[in-house]
């Protein structure tokens, strides 16, 4: 795909966009960058029996993997997961690393009158405790983020997506998910709304594209650049 056709649909999106829902990990900062995602792992293996945990779940290095095991076995355990996790997530907020751009887009937003909210899997204490530490709480009107034990409520389902939607009394075909992940994009389509790509990893591109990503962004000067270049046309 040329550099002038992943211009032109990231346009057509930002076009109609009133409303931008940001991934927290990923398009806002990197949560994990002085604590990394396999030490909070292994911190919440501990929280398991011997017994509780298969080969793929004993390996990961995926909190979120661990945390959606945790609901198969029990609803204690999901719990008991979800509360270290949230400790360890907002323990990470001293460490997280800002995402490039990420100022310029609330900047962007702000000028074209575009309203911003935030849309996670991770837990609302920590996207907050962040948002809080840098100084953008100003610039986003809503936080949907992790507030439940149960896995199954966390994106691809649309269930975050849907309360934002319903919050910000946003029409959908004028709203947009803004994600790092695969499921990210898999939310958005099964929540009726635009999903941009953010590629901020090797491969992701390819798949976010297979997976019909509305646009593929690998910068998020991009996102900045094309809202300011493409007003909102009511």
């Amino acid at each position: 795909m040329t550099a002038d056709s992943t211009w032109a649909k990231l346009g057509a999106i930002v076009t109609r966009t009133g409303y931008v829902l940001l991934d927290f990990d990923g398009p806002v900062c990197s949560i994990f960058a002085g604590l990394p995602a396999p030490t909070v792992a292994d911190q919440l293996r501990k929280l398991f029996a011997a017994d509780q945990l298969p080969d793929h779940v004993k390996n990961s290095p995926d909190p979120i993997e661990l945390f959606i095991h945790a609901g198969e076995v029990s609803s204690e355990l999901a719990a008991r997961v979800e509360a270290e996790m949230t400790d360890l997530e907002v323990a990470a907020v001293a460490t997280a690393k800002p995402t490039a751009y990420v100022h310029e887009v609330l900047a962007a937003c702000r000028e074209s009158g575009r309203t911003v909210a935030v849309v996670s899997n991770n837990s609302v204490r920590a996207v907050n405790a962040y948002l809080d530490r840098h100084s953008l709480s100003d610039g986003v009107a809503l936080v949907v983020a992790r507030s439940s034990h149960d896995p199954a409520l966390l994106k691809p389902s649309p269930h975050l997506i849907e309360i934002a939607v319903e919050k910000l009394d946003a029409d959908p075909a004028a709203t947009t998910l803004v994600g790092d992940s695969l499921t990210d994009i898999v939310a958005a389509h099964r929540a009726g709304i635009a999903s941009i790509g953010y590629s901020n990893k090797p491969g992701k591109q390819e798949r976010m594209t297979e997976l019909q990503a509305g646009a593929v962004i690998t910068s998020m000067s991009d996102l900045a650049l094309s809202l300011c270049s493409h007003p909102l046309p009511y």
